[in-house]
């Protein structure tokens, strides 16, 4: 149990580290300041229920399985790919994955991956700067693989 222990603090180590020079992977809990932080435009893909409250620039996306007319099922990977690109084009220069874990149960740990690698490339080509929030609920070998997709 101790060494467990051990491990979640070298973990939120390695996470607040990361935070604090904004690389690619950001602390679940940063959210907030990340969404407030600059004055340009910012895509959100998230689990929260979409909240009339968000800044003004913040566009968000409501990633859920519910019979709402503003949800994107999980599954429908192609339909946020799409919303990206098309906020992309308008002008977004953050694009923000606060749903990882999510997509990772409905879709798999390897289809998962392989589109936030897509999210980042068109971040990038597209000269906008991609952030994913993790947890403490991604296992190390997860977050040494999407480590290296991000960055």
């Amino acid at each position: 149990m101790r060494a467990r222990i051990g491990s979640v603090v070298k973990v939120a180590l390695v996470l607040k580290r990361k935070t604090s020079d904004q690389g690619p992977l950001v602390d679940y809990r940063e959210l907030d300041r990340l969404l407030t932080q600059g004055d340009h435009k910012k895509l959100l893909i998230t689990r929260r229920p979409l909240a009339n409250s968000s800044p003004d620039d913040v566009v968000s996306v409501w990633v859920s399985k519910a019979n709402h007319p503003k949800a994107v099922s999980p599954t429908d990977l192609h339909i946020l790919e799409s919303i990206v690109w098309k906020e992309l084009q308008k002008g977004t220069k953050s694009v923000i994955l606060d749903a990882l874990e999510y997509l990772m149960i409905e879709n798999g740990h390897e289809r998962a991956l392989k589109f936030v690698g897509k999210l980042r490339d068109m971040a990038i080509l597209n000269g906008a700067k991609f952030y994913v929030t993790v947890s403490e609920g991604i296992d190390e070998k997860t977050r040494v693989m999407l480590r290296r997709i991000v960055e």
